[in-house]
């Protein structure tokens, strides 16, 4: 049953009049007089009625606008502020730099820090932290992200960052480092020397400083900071920090591109051929071990043969090319986007090698010219000499 439902004529006064004929109501005043203060309640409590609802539907209205305009507001000022960060990133570096892209390239990703600092009076100083390392500016420039953990007494994190960029005039790479929580800024330059990273500059009060990355390996690396108290003749370690890459499985979306990027190589399968200095030249490519690796040939005419395995290794892909000089380059490719914006591999480590003076190569950047035409870049160095062949093939 459902309940009964309020009278607006009981509760204005005016039931009096129901149940009398029109004639009734017509001919005495009295009812003639209660039947227009009822009318009289009944518009009253009507327009009462429809102002309230009114006033309920332009306050909801009203509501409704402000928040759908906050909301609008809020995702343009979000969208203006990424825009920066979104043009800023670039997935590869330059082509220009060629085969010194490879100096940095090979540390592009995540990496968990161990920060070791030692003080002056002796004691030291442990925290953990991340490093984050990206090409930026189209390529022409590589940004890290040091960021430290909150320990002892700190309360916040902290956060530096660098801007690394080869100098074409100088032939070497220049490095700005700021920490704005401490109102640092420091400039140093330099480059690969052997196996290492090595960057030299002065402080802020003026004394020399060495920054060296070491024991550079695909999973970690180290990273020296030394002072000299006298002019360069001895040096002390400042801080001594440890970097282990993040696993991959913490990236799925760069292995995703990793896998992407190998699915284009795997595409080359077949033969393709060409013509360097008078010779012919020709490479197969072949997946083989279920589909995991893809076998790439290199026979030049009259000439022993070079095979280069291709393989993903997470959220990179690693060509370790066996070449007919006698020593395994092995190469990465880091951020893995598009083969027909080129793929770039870097150096990560060489074996094989009988002198450090041996003829070895150092990098490679592959790009699908479109469907019959590919251009390989080379780079190698031979007695402390750095060179790039370039071979432009055709599918056959």
């Amino acid at each position: 049953m459902k309940p009964p439902r309020a009278d607006p004529l009981r509760a204005s006064g005016a039931l009096v009049v129901r149940g009398m004929s029109k004639k009734v109501q017509a001919a005495d005043p009295e009812v003639r007089q209660q039947l227009g203060e009822g009318h009289a309640a009944l518009e009253g409590l009507t327009m009462s009625r429809n102002i309230r609802t009114t006033r309920v539907g332009i306050c909801l209205g009203l509501i409704v606008i402000a928040a759908t305009a906050g909301l609008v507001s809020a995702r343009n000022a979000a969208s203006f502020r990424a825009a920066m960060v979104d043009v800023l990133g670039s997935p590869t570096p330059n082509p220009s730099l060629g085969e010194e892209a490879q100096t940095f390239d090979r540390l592009v990703g995540t990496w968990d820090a161990e920060f070791t600092f030692h003080r002056d009076d002796g004691t030291v100083f442990r925290k953990k932290g991340e490093l984050h390392f990206g090409w930026v500016m189209d390529g022409h420039a590589i940004q890290d992200l040091w960021i430290g953990y909150p320990a002892g007494n700190q309360k916040e994190r902290t956060v530096g960052t660098t801007i690394r960029f080869f100098d074409t005039k100088l032939k070497q790479w220049r490095i700005v480092f700021i920490n704005p929580q401490f109102n640092y800024v420091v400039t140093t330059q330099g480059g690969r020397q052997g196996d290492r990273i090595v960057l030299r500059g002065a402080d802020t009060d003026g004394l020399p400083i060495r920054w060296t990355f070491r024991d550079i390996r695909p999973e970690s690396f180290r990273w020296q900071g030394e002072k000299s108290h006298d002019a360069g003749n001895t040096w002390t370690v400042e801080e001594d920090h440890h970097m282990n890459r993040r696993s991959a499985q913490d990236h799925s979306p760069d292995r995703t591109n990793s896998e992407a990027a190998f699915k284009q190589l795997a595409s080359l399968a077949g033969e393709w051929e060409t013509v360097q200095d008078g010779t012919p030249i020709k490479e197969t490519y072949t997946l083989t071990a279920n589909g995991s690796a893809l076998l790439v040939e290199t026979k030049p005419r009259n000439e022993p043969a070079m095979i280069t395995m291709v393989t993903v290794d997470g959220d990179r892909v690693i060509a370790t090319h066996y070449c007919s000089a006698g020593n395994q380059p092995q190469m990465v490719s880091s951020a893995p986007v598009d083969l027909r914006k080129g793929l770039t591999f870097s150096l990560e480590r060489v074996t094989g090698m009988k002198t450090p003076d041996d003829w070895h190569n150092t990098g490679l950047i592959i790009t699908l010219d479109d469907n019959d035409h590919m251009t390989q870049r080379w780079t190698y160095m031979y007695k402390g000499q750095r060179g790039t062949t370039v071979f432009h093939y055709t599918r056959k």
